[in-house]
């Protein structure tokens, strides 16, 4: 998959079996309407297996989130598909000139992963004349693909940019998530989409960070033969990876406390309150900044192998450091 560029038709085929797409939509459309932590673990495992596969399950069912912000029949209709998933950006990249039955839209958004199999489109554009912002559903006839894409790691995710010009958007294809009346009633919905979002990316770099691990002892296991199970090299290497695996499991664990935390609180609460917002905003980005600085940490002990690019833990390395690149995962202080 690195090497095309994009995930094998068997990852694609598996993700539609098993509904991975469709973690956080109704079961009236073929979704699985799972609770957050649970879509969580996934994210973890899928990231684990490989980045690829993890990004695109996490980012491809979080479209799901907006199928309570559509309207019920436009909702139906974008996701009653059995591969449906929405690529698209938050980003108010485009200007929308309102017409009588919709708007007219013109722009270009980066990073849209996803992309080449996307079923819908979704972006933000600013509307002209005012200093409102409303989001887009748009079909991939009106899309154009830039197949921009080319970081050195996360290769296969197909993160490319689109655009549109002059396209036609309806009314009833637009919706605003600042909007507090929903069009169906579901926990997922009022959970925070900002910290549901961060939570979910932290997810994935804590599925790469212990695939990092894996393979950290894999190499372990391949000096112990070349160095001698008594070298001082060997052991000095074999307790820093210990170590590293050790402040990492400390930092998960304190993610999944917080955020199934959070999780409880809305349940309870009906809404998240400030505080637990903030929280799971700092512990997410924490999180994500542990298990990447542990592995930077880590990776200089493991011999020239580790940075040869064709190596299982280079891919990883560079996977991590491209999903935890992610504005919403970059501490802010």
């Amino acid at each position: 998959m690195e090497k095309g560029g994009k995930l094998s038709l068997f990852v694609l085929d598996f993700i539609y079996k098993e509904k991975l797409f469709k973690l956080f939509v109704p079961k009236e459309v073929g979704g699985k309407m799972l609770p957050l932590p649970d879509a969580l673990h996934i994210f973890e495992e899928a990231s684990r297996i490989d980045g690829n596969l993890g990004w695109a399950v996490t980012i491809g069912s979080g479209g799901g989130y907006f199928y309570a912000y559509m309207q019920t029949k436009t909702a139906k209709k974008v996701f009653a598909d059995k591969k449906a998933v929405i690529a698209g950006s938050g980003h108010p990249n485009a200007i929308a000139t309102k017409t009588k039955r919709g708007y007219k839209v013109t722009g270009q958004w980066k990073y849209a992963s996803g992309a080449p199999y996307a079923t819908a489109f979704t972006a933000n554009a600013m509307i002209k004349g005012s200093n409102k912002m409303l989001a887009f559903t748009f079909l991939p006839a009106q899309v154009s693909i830039l197949k921009d894409w080319n970081a050195f790691g996360m290769r296969a995710t197909e993160s490319h940019s689109f655009k549109v010009t002059n396209a036609f958007v309806p009314n009833e294809m637009t919706f605003d998530l600042s909007n507090k009346s929903l069009y169906y009633k579901s926990p997922i919905y009022q959970y925070p989409f900002l910290q549901f979002a961060e939570a979910s990316f932290a997810a994935v770099a804590i599925g790469l960070g212990k695939h990092f691990m894996e393979e950290a002892h894999t190499m372990l296991k391949n000096y112990k033969a070349v160095w001698g199970a008594k070298s001082e090299r060997y052991r000095f290497v074999k307790t820093k990876v210990k170590y590293a695996e050790e402040m990492m499991q400390e930092a998960i664990d304190t993610f999944y406390k917080v955020a199934n935390k959070s999780w409880d609180k809305m349940l309870k609460e009906g809404k998240l309150k400030t505080k637990f917002q903030h929280n799971v905003s700092k512990t997410s980005r924490e999180t994500s900044a542990t298990v990447l600085a542990y592995a930077d940490g880590l990776i200089q002990y493991l011999g020239m192998q580790a940075v040869m690019q064709g190596s299982n833990i280079n891919r990883v390395w560079r996977d991590m450091h491209t999903a935890c690149q992610h504005v919403l995962l970059v501490p802010t202080k």
